[in-house]
């Protein structure tokens, strides 16, 4: 991750829940990482991509309940409606594009964005919504 792009990212998630609809910043744009527009996809596909890329530290259900040697605290549970409900689908977009550490979170949370599609992240984004009814 380079230098300020995880400051970049904290701005466009806090005008995120400021302003609904909000455009991405350029430095955003340059990563691939937009989150405009609809940001839920394919869940079923989302479904596939969990199982292959997620899965491993947020277990099967999202419900992070898998034990993973080298994390002290194991990842949110992605099941808990309540938690999910105070997450824009922009912050779910930017934590698998760029990365726990990108949005105030683990940076044990690899960045996806450099293998995974736009539209995989928007189907990932779709199959975490699944899991928790929002």
């Amino acid at each position: 991750m380079k230098a300020g792009r995880s400051s970049a990212a904290v701005g466009v998630l806090l005008a995120c829940l400021a302003a609904p609809g909000f455009a991405a910043e350029p430095a955003l744009a340059d990563s691939g990482c937009v989150p405009a527009g609809q940001l839920r996809g394919d869940a079923a596909n989302g479904a596939v991509l969990h199982g292959k890329y997620c899965a491993e530290c947020h277990g099967a259900s999202g419900k992070g309940d898998v034990i993973v040697m080298h994390m002290d605290t194991p990842p949110k549970d992605q099941s808990d409606s309540a938690y999910l409900k105070t997450l824009p689908d922009a912050f779910l977009y930017l934590a698998i594009c760029q990365g726990g550490e990108a949005v105030g979170r683990s940076f044990i949370m690899p960045a996806w964005g450099d293998l995974l599609s736009d539209q995989d992240i928007r189907d990932l984004v779709a199959r975490i919504r699944e899991f928790s009814g929002t």
